[in-house]
């Protein structure tokens, strides 16, 4: 099986797992009305370790998902996630794997930005202006229980990311 071939398996199988526990093990764990938002985790993840390039290809399949389990217009989520993988990869350059603290600051940021998006597309297109309401109930308390979930999962994600994403002609001959 070819590097290419494995590193969709893992993507794909990480995208899954981690929408199932979002959508089914964190729903009896909401915090102030709200669950984690783990496929955020992936995606900034995926772009702060690997680039704009990979954060988007995996913010979009994360929000593909969404999109088609969610119901809804299909593709608002797929953008939604594609460009906050986008800006979360646009750091990669300035990314330090010893670091934890600036990778966290990415993920609330991100996570804030989806809110914004979601509001903007989900909310004020239907002519819902309760922003002050959206933000204090719904992006705030997300972003901090997101962030409570990235101290633990960001480093064993990251590693897998890392592994996926080595440079170079390592295609082993079995």
């Amino acid at each position: 099986m070819s590097r290419r071939v494995k590193k969709i398996i893992v993507y794909a199988i990480m995208i899954v797992v981690l929408y199932l526990l979002q959508s089914s093990f964190f729903i009896h764990l909401e915090l102030a009305g709200v669950v984690p938002n783990l496929l955020i985790i992936l995606t900034a993840t995926a772009g702060i370790v690997s680039g704009s390039r990979e954060g988007c290809i995996i913010g979009f399949f994360c929000g593909l998902l969404m999109d088609l389990t969610g119901g809804g217009i299909v593709g608002m989520y797929a953008l939604g996630y594609l460009i906050a993988g986008y800006l979360a990869g646009i750091v990669n350059r300035f990314f330090y794997k010893e670091d934890i603290t600036f990778p966290i600051l990415l993920v609330a940021g991100t996570d804030f930005f989806y809110g914004l998006y979601m509001y903007f597309f989900g909310f004020l297109t239907r002519g819902r202006m309760e922003f002050g309401f959206y933000l204090l109930h719904i992006i705030l308390p997300e972003v901090v229980y997101t962030v409570i979930l990235a101290l633990i999962l960001y480093r064993p994600v990251m590693h897998i990311v890392q592994r996926q994403s080595s440079k170079g002609s390592e295609e082993r001959i079995a």
